[in-house]
């Protein structure tokens, strides 16, 4: 906000500048070369808000900023766990629509992530527990092998 006062001062002095020299100087060619470099400096002193901006946006560019001076570890591991939460919790309730659809009563279908090596989050195991024992455990690993990739673990509930 000073930047901003400073600058309508210097524009309001100026113009008061401007105006006194223009009473002061005799008509003709001195009054034309008078206006025109007053008219330079009124325009010099309009534009310096822009031109400050203008350096500095070149200082920045020459400003190189690495990411891992900015790595808050606490943060990572945040996140990291709240995308395996949110991804195991989808693929639980997609499981669970296939297990509908196929008219399989089950108690739950839990889904545990995991963290490899490169950082990619991968599924760790799929745990079905049936509700009934007459299921067929084997038609169930077929059904939700082709949705997960591997064979998931099923077992009966008590």
């Amino acid at each position: 906000m000073e930047n901003v006062r400073e600058w309508a001062g210097a524009v309001c002095c100026a113009c008061l500048l401007s105006a006194m020299l223009s009473m002061v100087f005799p008509g003709g060619s001195s009054r034309r070369i008078l206006g025109m470099l007053v008219s330079l400096m009124l325009l010099c002193v309009l534009l310096r808000p822009f031109m400050a901006v203008r350096n500095f946006t070149l200082g920045i560019k020459h400003h190189s900023f690495e990411a891992e001076q900015y790595e808050n570890a606490g943060l990572e591991e945040e996140l990291e766990s709240s995308a395996k939460g949110i991804y195991a919790s989808y693929l639980e309730r997609n499981l669970e629509r296939v297990l509908d659809g196929a008219g399989i009563s089950y108690k739950s279908v839990s889904v545990t992530m995991d963290n490899s090596g490169d950082g990619c989050i991968s599924i760790g195991q799929v745990e079905v527990i049936l509700k009934n024992e007459d299921v067929n455990r084997e038609k169930v690993k077929e059904l939700l092998r082709p949705y997960i990739g591997f064979e998931p673990e099923v077992r009966t509930g008590k």
